[in-house]
């Protein structure tokens, strides 16, 4: 499982740049003196996508490149004029064109299905497409402060399913944070969920009904791109998965959870919900035994713990079929 703070994607951030020093192919457009202006980023729907990415200024000058076998592309931007619009076109000519947004050079900025839902909602709930064709007269209607805002309400919506995979949902920008097309980490989300910009919901595998958006939801607190700060009397949550007996380790999910997405004895769902969510594409989960939840406190301290265990059997699809014990032990602690 993947570390709160995003140590996997800072790894493929460095990757991503040691590859620029490397000198992938790029293509560039206008004056091509002085340093690089690097517009970065990985397109991904999970697997990587096949085909080419392109960009254009406030100006409609229009660049192109290839997609690497990893997701990953790069232009240089020298001459160019910000802000861009992005989009992606697979080679299949089937899969949908996707879309992003850069506010400047030397930034990351992933093509997804996750950062095109956000431009679909801020340009109106209305297909980018023709946002993208008509750039140099619409740039001015997408801010960054109104884009911000979208991806703190999706991120507001989805922060079971980040906490699952160990994302801090006040901060994560999954717009400007690289990442490789390796099915882990925030990959591992985006093949774990089919997005539906039209109806505003997203289908998780393991769930039959898909989860809406609240345009509405409370986004106070949110700072997305900003740092996991962990506060007083939130709860930190960490996860040890023991499989066909074989422990794995403990892995740090959250450190700044409401006591809203703490489990009680009463009401465990939430744990089997983030079970499902983060194994939901592995193969088809059986829950043996629901949540067993504990409560302890410390006397002295008076912090609380609360721990949560459950068992489940994952049977792997064809041709290798496997029958898969998993017992993930969940631990929440109260930060002082």
């Amino acid at each position: 499982m993947v570390n709160l703070l995003n140590g996997m994607a800072k790894e493929q951030l460095i990757k991503g740049l040691g590859t620029i020093l490397l000198g992938l192919a790029l293509v560039s457009c206008g004056d091509t003196d002085g340093a690089p202006e690097d517009l970065v980023g990985t397109a991904a729907t999970g697997a990587a996508t096949s085909g080419t990415v392109y960009a254009i200024d406030a100006t409609g000058v229009e660049i192109s490149t290839a997609i690497n076998a990893d997701g990953y592309f790069r232009f240089d931007a020298r001459g160019m004029t910000a802000p861009f619009i992005l989009k992606s076109v697979a080679d299949n000519g089937t899969d949908p064109d996707l879309y992003s947004y850069a506010e400047g050079t030397d930034v990351t900025a992933n093509i997804t299905p996750m950062s095109n839902l956000a431009l679909f909602i801020v340009n109106g709930n209305a297909d980018p497409a023709p946002l993208y064709d008509s750039w140099t007269s619409t740039f001015g209607n997408i801010t960054v402060a109104a884009l911000t805002d979208v991806q703190a309400m999706i991120n507001a919506n989805l922060s079971m399913q980040y906490t699952a995979f160990g994302f801090d949902p006040l901060v994560f920008d999954f717009i400007g944070v690289g990442f490789s097309a390796n099915s882990t980490g925030f990959d591992g989300l985006l093949d774990a969920m089919t997005v539906d910009p039209v109806a505003g919901s997203i289908l998780f595998a393991g769930f039959t009904t898909p989860l809406t958006l609240n345009p509405a939801i409370d986004i106070t607190g949110y700072d997305i791109g900003g740092d996991s700060v962990a506060v007083s009397g939130a709860y930190s949550m960490a996860v040890e998965m023991v499989v066909d007996t074989v422990s794995l380790g403990s892995s740090q999910l959250a450190i700044n959870l409401p006591a809203s997405s703490v489990p009680t004895k009463t009401d465990s769902q939430i744990v089997e919900d983030m079970f499902i969510t983060f194994y939901g594409a592995t193969g088809t989960i059986v829950i043996n035994t629901p949540p067993v939840v504990t409560v302890e406190i410390d006397a002295a301290t008076l912090i609380e713990t609360t721990i949560a265990v459950l068992d489940a059997t994952i049977t792997t699809p064809d041709p290798d079929s496997a029958v898969i014990n998993y017992v993930a032990t969940y631990t929440y602690v109260q930060n002082p």
